[in-house]
């Protein structure tokens, strides 16, 4: 275990511990650590606990999905935060979570050793521990709150926009390429692929991964940049259609000559007759018109 985290439910962080990793890693840390006390999921010799992120906010309703998505991986790429995935469907992307002790340990310092013990001690005489959790931590929010009001809606998850919007069941395969297009570009350009797919039915895995090629090809990084080739795309498409010169006119088949066309498929419909060759069909028509005169003689 560390010294720089509580076994108690209160929230309290030590400030040592905030300066090192930021005040809402240290939140979300020490309420992981709470949870593992009381696991009973072991695997490869250490306790686990799993949450989605729609659970993580219920336990923090002061964050939205986006902010406590930014805090965990936050604390992954410092090495405190192991993620894995035990679930008994592969399918299943709902993430497991541990504490690394030891690279937590590293940090630790007679001072912050000292700070925790001072927080003990003001968690037995001035915190009511039968206080429910959010009640608590309200005079830390006002900071909380803010970024909250900064960050972005939430977006849903490839995985989920993959089955919410008929492309079908994901199998382990489509989830595993799914991942790789999201660490090589982003979940963005994932999800916004998957749109173009829609608009243009074409639900299936093959088409998204050609768009995403064909975006990884050309350099792209953001939607924006997307939005832009594909308007750039528009505007060159319409300008070569109104430059295009008009190079045919239609003629009506008098209702007379229907008869003597046996050939045409379909009876009354207009023939398209070249610009070009018009006067040679002029000069066959009225050929057969002397020759229809001279059979009525």
């Amino acid at each position: 275990m560390s010294k720089l985290l509580l076994d108690e439910k209160p929230l309290l962080v030590i400030p040592s511990l905030a300066k090192q990793v930021g005040l809402n890693e240290s939140i979300v840390l020490q309420q992981i650590h709470y949870w593992l006390q009381i696991s009973d999921h072991t695997y490869e010799g250490h306790k686990w606990i799993y949450n989605t992120y729609d659970e993580w906010a219920e336990q923090f309703p002061w964050w939205s999905k986006a902010t406590i998505r930014r805090i965990i991986t936050s604390l992954e790429k410092l090495g405190i935060l192991v993620t894995g995935n035990f679930n008994k469907m592969k399918i299943d992307k709902t993430k497991w979570y541990r504490i690394d002790y030891e690279v937590l340990e590293s940090m630790s310092s007679p001072c912050a050793q000292n700070e925790q013990s001072r927080c003990s001690e003001r968690a037995v005489e001035e915190i009511n521990l039968s206080t429910p959790l959010p009640e608590i931590t309200t005079e830390i929010t006002s900071d909380i709150k803010k970024e909250e009001e900064a960050a972005p809606v939430t977006a849903p998850s490839p995985y989920q926009f993959f089955e919410e919007n008929g492309f079908g069941t994901i199998s382990p395969y489509i989830a595993e390429n799914i991942n790789l297009w999201i660490n090589d570009l982003s979940e963005e350009l994932v999800i916004e692929a998957m749109k173009i797919a829609v608009e243009s039915s074409s639900r299936n895995w093959r088409y998204v991964s050609a768009v995403l090629k064909d975006w990884a090809n050309k350099n792209f990084k953001t939607v924006n940049e997307v939005h832009a080739a594909r308007l750039a795309f528009r505007e060159t498409q319409s300008k070569k259609r109104n430059n295009r010169p008009n190079k045919s006119r239609t003629e009506a088949i008098p209702d007379w000559l229907k008869n003597e066309q046996a050939d045409q498929s379909v009876k009354g419909q207009s023939q398209l007759i070249d610009s070009e060759d018009f006067e040679k069909e002029k000069e066959a028509l009225l050929q057969r018109i002397r020759n229809y005169k001279k059979q009525n003689d």
